[in-house]
């Protein structure tokens, strides 16, 4: 492609909104954007990656917070059946 050949695609694809996919044994190859449309992309790109990182934090956060819970709940579960048992045996000497 000459120069000229290639100023003629870039003006072209500034008419039609600056996108192109170049398609190699009819399949797509590659794409062609403006560099702020790919800024653009490559911040939302990393925009997701760390709001996944953060809900994936959240989640192992919430899964420790709900194993402790349910660790209260059977240590306290213990104590009261100990309890209980106490108590019948008291009544049985009595």
């Amino acid at each position: 492609m000459t120069e000229s050949s290639f100023d003629k695609v870039k003006k072209l694809m500034k008419i039609i909104g600056g996108k192109a996919i170049i398609v190699e044994d009819e399949k797509p190859a590659f794409v062609i954007i403006n560099v702020d449309e790919y800024l653009d992309f490559e911040d939302t790109k990393n925009s997701i990656g760390s709001e996944m990182a953060l809900l994936d934090k959240i989640n192992r956060d919430i899964n420790v917070w709900k194993n402790k819970q349910r660790d209260r709940e059977i240590s306290q579960m213990e104590k009261d059946f100990i309890e209980d048992k106490a108590k019948k045996r008291l009544i049985e000497i009595v």
